[in-house]
C-alpha cells in the first residue's frame, strides 16, 4: 500500500526527464531534419491533404446548420 502513492510522481518524473532529454534543438541531426521539413517541399503536400478535409468539414457544418429546426422566436 505504501508504494501506491509513489507510482504517479515517479511516472511523471520519468516522462518529464525523457522529454527534456530528447529536446536538443542544436544537434546536427535536428538541424538537418528542420531544414528538410521546412525548406524541402513539406507545405505543398500538406495543403493538398488538408484542404479537402477542411472543405468537407465546412460543407458538413453548413448542411447541419441548414437542417436544424428553427426556434419559435426566430420565425
Amino acid at each position: 500500500m505504501r508504494h501506491r502513492w509513489t507510482r504517479a510522481p515517479a511516472l511523471w518524473a520519468g516522462l518529464l526527464a525523457t522529454t527534456s532529454a530528447s529536446a536538443c534543438p542544436d544537434c546536427p541531426s535536428a538541424r538537418a531534419v528542420r531544414v528538410a521539413v521546412f525548406e524541402g517541399g513539406f507545405w505543398g503536400p500538406l495543403v493538398m491533404v488538408a484542404v479537402p478535409f477542411l472543405c468537407l468539414g465546412f460543407l458538413s457544418a453548413l448542411l447541419y446548420r441548414v437542417g436544424l429546426p428553427t426556434r419559435k422566436g426566430e420565425e
